[in-house]
């Protein structure tokens, strides 16, 4: 969510607890129900929205990555581009694109198609990942 998304969110907050509370006027706790249910449940959606991003951005964060293909990159050169719950795409100083997804590490190509780069083995060391 961006900042002009957000200050709409907070502005159609405002709008229907303003329409809540002239309700409640006329129809008591029952009109307040009309504005401040869907409130709730939007900032309760919000809320959960940014903590399950903040977990999924840190766990991808905290993971070790692989030497990059070049040699010239560690794990702490990489920067993130883009994270969702199943896989993570990172990017190396040498310009490289590659997604992280379990314990396999993919060099993205031009075309977008994924080509197996390392593989994590049971001890948490990288090696190359021979799979086709």
């Amino acid at each position: 969510m961006n900042l002009v998304e957000l200050v709409l969110f907070a502005a159609l907050s405002a709008a229907l607890l303003t329409l809540g509370y002239f309700l409640s006027l006329k129809y008591g706790a029952a009109g307040w129900l009309v504005g401040v249910v869907p409130v709730g449940a939007a900032w309760a959606w919000f809320i959960f929205g940014a903590f399950r991003a903040t977990f999924t951005e840190i766990r991808h964060s905290l993971n070790r990555r692989p030497v990059c293909r070049q040699g010239n990159c560690r794990s702490k050169d990489y920067v993130m581009i883009k994270a969702t719950r199943e896989k993570a795409v990172f990017r190396c100083r040498c310009g490289d694109l590659y997604a992280s997804k379990d314990n396999r590490f993919s060099r993205i190509l031009q075309d977008g198609s994924l080509v197996p780069y390392m593989l994590q083995d049971a001890s948490r060391h990288w090696k190359a990942d021979t799979t086709t």
